[in-house]
């Protein structure tokens, strides 16, 4: 039996609502609480897909969600369509903006509720996913962020599960990945505005420099992975996803992110420059000059130390080692004294004798 099914079944009688964010079902003086979601739309000209998108949300049958949508002044069908459901919206406008970042923007303004992710107009809900991403959250109060599997979906009916959203190993290695499955990441309301606002200068991985900062403040620890798909994504002609595949703008944006990142927390300029040549050589890196902002899980310094390591490996890896002997003297001069420059002192020096 699934969640949504399982907490009908334990309903019958009157049903009271109760002040706040939150809704209070009562079954024999048994309360039964349902976080607050709110979704955001934003959409421009796809009245081709919204009416899916904005039925699987109405269809989740969630008592207590908010539905906002965002158009940018569609020329298009779809304020017909946003009219014809327009008595389950909480609110919705449209006018002209500054593209999908903007509008999301717009939607955070006027989010009240406890959890909280964007719905993209041509994708759309699997049945009864908002009911299982809320029951992780109130059973599971130190949860920040629930994420669930997604199916990618072609025109064609192909549909592919992928996972969604994972962490790796370290948190180190999370950040410098830079990469979040967003339409199946949903957040606590509270900390998503922490992070926020969306950046409007980002266009293709705009999530994922919110998915760094949110990591950067609150650390990998409060993720919790749901084992279902959650989400449709919808790959077409139009879509970013798809249009822009060629020019390659989501390495551009990741790549930019990591470097600025790298800049903020002093990492010398010979390793940002190393990074930039090999690593991200394909990319098209811009100046952010991005503020960011950490948290208790992780220092600036630990970062710093994470990239230093990094370089290191790869210049041996490169039998580069005049640069790996640069690298080894950033950590002394940090003191980070462990097994690691131990063991890479060594090799640098066996190095020199072959």
């Amino acid at each position: 039996m699934n969640i949504q099914n399982s907490i009908y079944k334990s309903l019958s009688g009157s049903l009271e609502l109760s002040k706040g964010s939150s809704k209070e079902l009562t079954n024999c003086n048994k309360p039964i609480y349902f976080p607050k979601i709110s979704i955001i739309t934003p959409s421009f000209n796809q009245g081709q897909f919204i009416e899916q998108t904005i039925v699987s949300t109405i269809e989740q049958n969630y008592p207590n969600l908010e539905i906002i949508i965002i158009d940018g002044g569609s020329t298009d069908n779809t304020l017909e369509v946003i009219r014809k459901y327009e008595s389950y919206i909480t609110y919705w406008i449209s006018e002209p903006d500054k593209g999908q970042s903007h509008a999301i923007n717009k939607g955070l303004e006027r989010c009240t509720g406890d959890i909280v992710n964007w719905l993209n107009s041509d994708d759309w809900l699997e049945p009864g996913a908002l009911f299982k991403v809320a029951e992780i959250f109130k059973v599971n109060p130190e949860i920040l962020v629930v994420s669930g599997y997604e199916n990618h979906v072609w025109n064609n009916g192909k549909t592919i599960l992928r996972e969604g959203t994972v962490l790796k190993e370290s948190l180190e290695e999370t950040i410098e990945f830079c990469q979040i499955a967003q339409p199946s990441t949903f957040f606590r309301l509270r900390e998503f505005k922490q992070i926020s606002p969306v950046p409007e200068d980002m266009h293709f991985i705009m999530d994922g420099e919110l998915w760094v900062r949110f990591l950067l403040l609150y650390g990998q620890q409060n993720f919790y992975k749901l084992k279902d798909p959650v989400v449709n994504f919808r790959f077409h002609e139009n879509s970013k996803t798809v249009s822009n595949q060629v020019k390659d703008n989501f390495l551009n944006e990741r790549s930019s992110i990591i470097l600025d990142l790298q800049r903020f927390i002093m990492v010398p300029e010979f390793i940002r420059s190393f990074w930039e040549k090999y690593i991200y050589s394909d990319a098209d890196v811009r100046q952010l000059n991005r503020d960011w902002k950490f948290g208790c899980s992780i220092n600036q310094k630990q970062l710093k130390i994470y990239f230093i390591k990094k370089f290191i490996n790869l210049c041996f890896i490169k039998k580069d080692f005049a640069n790996a002997k640069s690298g080894i003297y950033e950590l002394m001069k940090i003191g980070k004294f462990d097994t690691f420059l131990l063991k890479h002192f060594c090799k640098l020096l066996v190095s020199k004798l072959f």
